[in-house]
């Protein structure tokens, strides 16, 4: 059973800094990184997700008050309680959801961006967790069937999310999302799109979409 904390100590390990440290910059890290963003790249998104480390900070203390709030044991029960064994992780960022699917039992597919900073980490707590999910990049098309796909905080980072919301639409029935929590605000200059599941799925529980 990992500890409460465990994702803060788990980054502190990786950069070899003071937890307390490591938990502070986890806190700050979005406005930190939105200062950077429009200043460095705003034209090129990708450019941002390769350099810039701070979204590992980020999504890390996305993460803790995910499970904190009890969404990373409900995920875990609903993979395991729906038999689910094939499962993708698009756009999967530190990669807690697929850890938490493959400890369910789930095969998993990982995408993230190529040489980014949050892929690397993600590597690194892969071989810690010893789960080794297929691993694709921002390339990656949806052509397979997935028991489920989740896309947490990913399609509002997509200059054109709509071709990958019909090709998930098209292979799985199920969906993990988040829409009604995507921001545009000065805060969050990367989420670039605005985007619309409901004529394709209906929503189930707290994340959990099914198509329609």
């Amino acid at each position: 059973m990992k500890t409460l904390y465990g994702l803060y100590e788990e980054l502190a390990e990786y950069t070899g800094r003071d937890l307390t440290l490591v938990e502070a910059r986890c806190q700050n890290a979005n406005v930190e990184q939105a200062w950077r963003w429009e200043e460095l790249y705003k034209d090129d998104p990708l450019k941002g997700y390769r350099e810039d480390d701070l979204y590992i900070f980020d999504l890390t203390h996305y993460q803790m008050r995910l499970r904190e709030g009890g969404i990373h044991s409900w995920f875990g029960r609903m993979v395991r309680e729906n038999g689910w064994k094939k499962g993708l992780d698009f756009g999967g960022g530190i990669g807690e959801n697929t850890i938490i699917a493959m400890e369910a039992g789930a095969d998993m597919t990982f995408v993230d961006v190529r040489d980014g900073k949050t892929l690397e980490y993600a590597e690194w707590r892969f071989k810690k967790h010893g789960v080794n999910p297929k691993i694709h990049y921002e390339d990656f098309v949806i052509d397979e069937d997935f028991d489920f796909i989740v896309a947490m905080d990913v399609f509002e980072h997509l200059e054109n999310p709509e071709p990958v919301i019909k090709a998930v639409v098209e292979h799985t029935e199920w969906l993990f999302c988040n829409p009604d929590q995507v921001k545009f605000n000065w805060l969050y200059p990367q989420h670039i799109s605005q985007f619309d599941i409901e004529p394709y799925f209906k929503h189930i529980e707290l994340y959990l979409w099914k198509r329609k």
